[in-house]
């Protein structure tokens, strides 16, 4: 029986598909607002990065063999790194949405405390007399 041949762009896509996982993980983490599996999602890609470099590179060693169709390879990547690029856009989109939310939450928050200042220094009672009446 025949193997058949292990590419080593197999690896590469497999990473990719890892990368997919974690960039939709994480998008669903920002929705949520479940930010310590937001941070978990990013350093699990910061950790994914080298690999896909290392893989990157074998599969450019493996286009330069006669017959290896790099046309079609190099496209399958393209469109694997096209919609990983998506992914990452939509998630950066919906924390851009997210921050700005929280600091428009902060103004309206800061607002609030500068109106409660200014009224209980309207409402507080003056300080009382050190003494009251002579004894």
């Amino acid at each position: 029986m025949i193997e058949p041949q292990v590419s080593v762009n197999d690896p590469l896509q497999e990473a990719y598909k890892e990368w997919r996982r974690l960039a939709e993980t994480e998008g669903e983490a920002i929705r949520s607002g479940n930010w310590p599996m937001v941070e978990a999602c990013q350093k699990a890609l910061q950790q994914l990065q080298p690999v896909i470099l290392r893989h990157t590179q074998e599969v450019q060693s493996e286009w330069k063999r006669p017959g290896a169709n790099r046309p079609e390879k190099e496209n399958q990547v393209r469109e694997a790194i096209a919609e990983l690029i998506r992914l990452e856009s939509r998630n950066n989109a919906l924390l851009q949405s997210v921050r700005q939310a929280a600091r428009a939450q902060i103004e309206r928050l800061e607002q609030t405390g500068r109106v409660l200042r200014q009224v209980h220094r309207f409402y507080a009672p003056s300080r009382p007399a050190a003494w009251t009446s002579y004894s």
